[in-house]
């Protein structure tokens, strides 16, 4: 693996990984369920900006600033796919150290009623919806398809096929 997309991946799995934990810690326990929630994609959205600058590293600093829409698209990708394993990883561990925790925080705040159909749904849900594998897989999704979506949007505005000056 090249040693920038590996550098640039690490970089938006620690910077998800950070934001993550601030919002768990602050934001979370203040506000409630729905402003963590938006405030957590948005964080992976803000960690995944290391997708961009990678493929503008490529270009610029390796590709002598030339690069296809295919090999910005697999620079993109192999970023994406590392930051996505690092944080399918620190989801795994949050909910094995704080999936009890988590479990709590997410009924706060709810009516008898709300909580009465919560636990119809979860009493519905199979067991392995509840398991760190499957919660790590479903951020690990989460990651990645919005990393897909900002590595199209910036293969389309960073290609290059030839450089002006």
């Amino acid at each position: 693996m090249k040693n920038y997309v590996l550098r640039y991946g690490l970089i938006a799995g620690v910077v998800n990984i950070g934001l993550g934990l601030f919002n768990w810690f602050t934001v979370a326990q203040i506000y409630g369920p729905t402003l963590s929630q938006t405030l957590g994609y948005l964080s992976i959205a803000v960690g995944l900006l290391c997708v961009p600058l990678g493929i503008r590293y490529f270009r610029d600093q390796i590709n002598g600033g030339l690069v296809s829409f295919n090999k910005s698209m697999s620079v993109g990708l192999g970023i994406t796919l590392i930051a996505s394993l690092i944080t399918f990883l620190y989801s795994m561990l949050f909910f094995v150290f704080a999936g009890d925790s988590f479990d709590e925080w997410n009924k706060r705040g709810l009516s008898t009623a709300e909580l009465e159909e919560l636990e119809i749904q979860i009493a519905q849900t199979p067991d392995f919806v509840f398991t760190a594998w499957f919660q790590g897989f479903i951020l690990f999704l989460s990651v990645f398809l919005i990393g897909l979506i900002i590595s199209l949007i910036s293969a389309m505005i960073l290609k290059r096929a030839s450089v002006s000056k």
